[in-house]
């Protein structure tokens, strides 16, 4: 009976011309999943790119689960490895490390080292 309030709630929580991807933890060890589509169109349209990235999530949660997990666990090791560079490096080492950073491109990142590089 919760379960289904619960979901109830979720679902009138929703704002239309949307796509959502919902992970509800259950414990420490799995969670579950839910994907909606609040977009209204016709049936004539042709599929956004919204909803083919939205069914390629859920398909490589299916059936790829571990190339994801091992993905998700190696960010979560390099953003704590950056953030524990950051705390050793002062204010303005670390303003003058971003002042560098030309641009960002997917995951290309160009850099100017400057003239002596």
């Amino acid at each position: 009976m919760t379960d289904d309030i619960d979901r109830q709630l979720e679902v009138a929580s929703l704002l239309s011309g949307r796509y959502y991807l919902i992970l509800n933890n259950n414990d420490s060890d799995s969670f579950s999943m839910s994907a909606y589509d609040t977009n209204i169109r016709d049936k004539n349209s042709e599929i956004p790119a919204g909803m083919i990235i939205l069914s390629g999530l859920i398909e490589l949660m299916e059936n790829n689960f571990e190339t994801i997990w091992d993905a998700g666990v190696a960010r979560t090791k390099f953003l704590a490895a950056v953030e524990n560079i950051q705390v050793e490096l002062d204010d303005d080492e670390v303003d003058e490390a971003v002042d560098k950073v030309l641009s960002k491109t997917g995951n290309i990142i160009k850099v100017d080292f400057g003239k002596e590089q």
